[in-house]
């Protein structure tokens, strides 16, 4: 039997470290004096910020510095860019607004981060995060997507009228006109294409560290692209010259796709463990030493308290 060509199975050599709990992930990495974020993440749909108290967090044992978007506006970073655009059938280009580290005024999903909250041990975050104070205002809220481009509809934005982002198409349109207008019979029926959920068994995970005397960062994080992590995180998020970034996947434990993308989580523990001249360490962890998530769709449904 011939050793290559199609069809042929191959050895894989990656499978006894796994098997044997040798795997390398991004929470088996601890560097020194390395601290801990939570973030503070909004219970509702949608909803303005009327204030944020966190005098009684900032005094909680071990609690190093809490962050909202005041903070992140007074250093001029940038949002979460979106890497592909693309432009609707007759030529105009995607809405794409802005899309802010920590919501900014405005809460526009369940899940969206508030508050970041950094100690020196993910319980002390945790803590403090439970004693930080948000008043909301409660705006309306729409879940189903035809309904939210219906005329009427709670807008998430206020440059985007009807909640659309673009009107999309691809193939030639004339051709598929004329195939239609010589055909004897058409059929016409309405699809739905259902939400996928993504749920790697390893979850997105984030630790950075700076270092000072050379200003060069380097990002450990769960990622199927590090490279195109690197542009989008250092060069968009954060204004810093790629060639400053190194980020490093090590080994990820599944993806679909899901971890292609860039999160605002990475590029904010990036940008702390500069203020803060520490490794800052992000991603939720079990008792057992083994990272959980939640089974529901990111954006994630937070838990009691809403820290994660």
């Amino acid at each position: 039997m011939t050793e290559d060509g199609i069809g042929v199975p191959l050895r894989r050599r990656e499978d006894r470290r796994f098997l044997t709990g040798r795997g390398r992930y991004v929470h088996d990495i601890v560097r020194p004096q390395q601290l801990h974020a939570v973030f503070l993440r909004s219970p509702h749909a949608h909803a303005e910020i009327a204030a944020i108290e966190k005098a009684e967090a900032l005094a909680s044992p071990g609690v190093v510095a809490i962050f909202t978007a005041e903070d992140v506006v007074a250093d001029k970073l940038n949002g979460v860019p979106c890497a592909w655009g693309i432009a609707g059938k007759d030529g105009t280009p995607m809405k794409e607004p802005q899309h802010p580290l920590l919501a900014q005024g405005k809460v526009r999903h369940v899940g969206d981060p508030v508050v970041m909250v950094i100690a020196d041990s993910i319980e002390a975050a945790r803590n403090a995060a439970e004693r930080i104070g948000v008043e909301y205002r409660i705006l309306p809220a729409v879940t189903g997507v035809v309904a939210a481009t219906t005329t009427g509809a709670p807008q998430l934005y206020e440059d985007v009228p009807n909640n659309l982002c673009c009107d999309w198409a691809v193939g030639d349109a004339a051709a598929t006109d004329a195939a239609f207008a010589k055909a004897h019979h058409i059929a016409k029926i309405d699809l739905v294409n259902n939400r996928l959920v993504p749920n790697a068994m390893e979850s997105r995970a984030a630790l950075a560290e700076y270092e000072p005397a050379t200003g060069d960062y380097t990002l450990y994080t769960s990622t199927q692209l590090p490279h195109v992590a690197r542009v989008l995180i250092g060069v968009l998020m954060l204004g810093i010259p790629e060639r400053k970034l190194r980020v490093v996947a090590p080994d990820v434990g599944g993806g679909f796709g899901s971890k292609q993308v860039v999160y605002a989580e990475e590029g904010l523990v990036t940008w702390a463990a500069r203020k803060l001249e520490r490794p800052v360490k992000w991603g939720r962890r079990s008792q057992r030493g083994v990272l959980v998530r939640c089974a529901r769709p990111r954006p994630c449904h937070p838990c009691r308290t809403g820290a994660r």
